[in-house]
């Protein structure tokens, strides 16, 4: 699937998607001021193909393969099901994501086809519930329960390509901000040689990310090498795909029957409030062994068809 190349009237300053043809974007108030799109700051006279081919350039070169969000969601329900992890039935979901504002279409997709979930995330989708928190999470399901985990870190890419800002023209900004900030404001610590590793308790979380993703990777191996904010949320990635998995080993060892599956990678913010997902890593736990899980859909993923959820 690919975006089809969009039209210069002002009223067709709207995305589409080429499964359909339908919008992504609903047509609302396009008829700003000066001649700037309300939902993307853009000039209406500027080429849409332009700017959305920076954006599926920046995304497929650092994210190939990745999926609309509510198709991934989808996919996932579709491979599951089969498997016999049945919402409202036998199965418990978990969501770990940043508490950034603009990753909630992420769980709210997630609990409607799931329902409500035990959340377990915090800065940069760091998963600082610790081993109480999971305990109470697997206590809120049967001894031959099913679990399902979404724990995703997050990053956002502009229609310019650029890595890191978003428009969150929900809560009135119409400057650019940074997404994810915590990762981003670590990146800037390491940059200016001003890292600080030390517990900060006015700071639990943020001081936490920074410690844990440095003992848990090779994020600073390299002197000579100062990592971008892409690095970090990689890195975030690594961390947080392994503090989970170790937490599923835990409580697999003590209930036999029970199946996991784990989903981790990076939700990406894209251009006019779209929302994509990077799979970088899906396994089922049973019988106490992972094994790799692939999702049902044999074709590959489309960056393209993404999911426009709300505004962020």
């Amino acid at each position: 699937m690919s975006f089809h190349s969009s039209q210069t009237q002002n009223d067709h300053h709207v995305m589409t998607s080429a499964r359909n043809g339908r919008p992504l974007i609903p047509v609302t108030d396009q008829s700003s001021t000066n001649g700037i799109c309300s939902q993307c700051h853009q000039s209406l006279n500027t080429s849409r193909s332009r700017t959305e081919d920076r954006f599926q350039t920046t995304l497929q070169k650092h994210f190939p393969n990745a999926y609309g969000l509510e198709e991934f969601v989808f996919e996932t329900k579709q491979t599951l099901v089969p498997k016999g992890f049945y919402p409202h039935v036998n199965t418990l979901v978990c969501v770990g994501l940043c508490r950034d504002e603009i990753t909630s279409p992420f769980e709210e997709e997630v609990e409607s086809m799931w329902g409500q979930g035990f959340i377990c995330g915090s800065l940069g989708g760091m998963l600082f519930c610790g081993k109480t928190g999971f305990a109470a999470a697997h206590h809120h399901a049967p001894e031959d329960g099913r679990f399902i985990y979404y724990c995703f870190t997050h990053i956002a890419i502009d229609h310019e390509g650029n890595i890191g800002s978003v428009y969150r023209t929900r809560s009135g900004m119409h400057e650019k901000t940074t997404a994810c900030g915590a990762l981003a404001a670590f990146a800037s610590e390491i940059a200016s040689n001003k890292l600080n590793l030390h517990f900060d308790e006015a700071d639990i979380e943020m001081s936490m990310l920074k410690k844990h993703i440095a003992k848990q990777t090779d994020l600073l191996a390299d002197p000579k090498k100062v990592p971008d904010l892409l690095a970090v949320t990689m890195a975030a990635y690594q961390t947080i795909t392994s503090d989970l998995e170790k937490h599923v080993r835990d409580d697999a060892a003590h209930f036999k029957n029970r199946q996991y599956a784990l989903f981790t990678g990076v939700q990406i913010h894209g251009p006019n409030g779209t929302d994509y997902c990077w799979l970088g890593r899906a396994s089922l736990m049973k019988n106490g062994v992972f094994t790799p899980l692939s999702l049902t859909s044999n074709a590959k993923p489309q960056s393209s068809a993404a999911s426009r959820t709300k505004q962020h």
